[in-house]
């Protein structure tokens, strides 16, 4: 704290990640995915290839109604981490699938409010 990115600071701070992911896993079952997208994208800053948690956050981002968001962070899982794939393509599945409900929602709620 006192010295940032001297080597004692850097390697304290290499430390948290496993804490931060573990923690954001636990906010993530909790639903605060806001807590969850914070957490993961701090680690995602020092790891960007992170697969843990650009995974954690792209299920946060589908729970935040981020649609495009989760489809960006699963696409770099599944480009990363190909044992990965079938589950990355499963939730982008997903996305399109709740993305398809809510547009037929919001379709009829606009016909009933423009035709009475």
């Amino acid at each position: 704290r006192e010295k940032p990115h001297d080597d004692a600071w850097n390697e304290l701070d290499a430390k948290k990640i496993p804490f931060l992911l573990n923690y954001s896993q636990c906010k993530l079952y909790s639903k605060d995915y806001y807590a969850v997208i914070e957490h993961t994208s701090e680690v995602l800053k020092k790891e960007p290839d992170n697969v843990k948690a650009l995974f954690r956050r792209g299920k946060a981002h589908v729970g935040a109604w981020n649609p495009g968001e989760a489809k960006e962070d699963f696409k770099r899982v599944k480009q990363l981490d190909p044992s990965m794939a079938k589950a990355c393509v499963k939730e982008i599945q997903n996305i399109e699938s709740l993305q398809q409900q809510k547009d037929n929602e919001d379709r009829s709620l606009l016909e009933g409010k423009m035709f009475k």
